[in-house]
């Protein structure tokens, strides 16, 4: 049974629970009883998988707000991300380039 959205002329819109058969008829206002016309909105599919959606999430929220690593974070700190970083080769081996 899907999730239909409905708009009550006095107490605004609402989602309610109908059968296939009965979507073009109108839902009555759980506030106050009146018939409310189902309004046209966009299919709740969930197909995504959790990851997926995950992701996308994720995806969003840093497109508004990005996560900042702080400062003292990148300076030589030992962890994995500044542990890929090469030190400058020794003054008395500066010649030997990559070697």
């Amino acid at each position: 049974m899907p999730l239909y959205d409905y708009e009550c002329a006095d107490h605004g819109p609402f989602r309610a629970w109908a059968r296939m058969a009965e979507a073009l008829k109108a839902c009555p206002c759980p506030l106050c009883g009146e018939p409310a016309r189902r309004q046209i909105s966009a299919p709740n599919l969930n197909v995504m998988n959790g990851t997926l959606r995950k992701a996308l999430a994720r995806a969003e929220r840093s497109s508004d707000e990005p996560r900042v690593a702080p400062r003292k974070h990148l300076a030589n700190c030992g962890c994995s991300l500044c542990a890929h970083k090469k030190a400058p080769p020794p003054a008395h081996h500066r010649w030997a380039i990559g070697h």
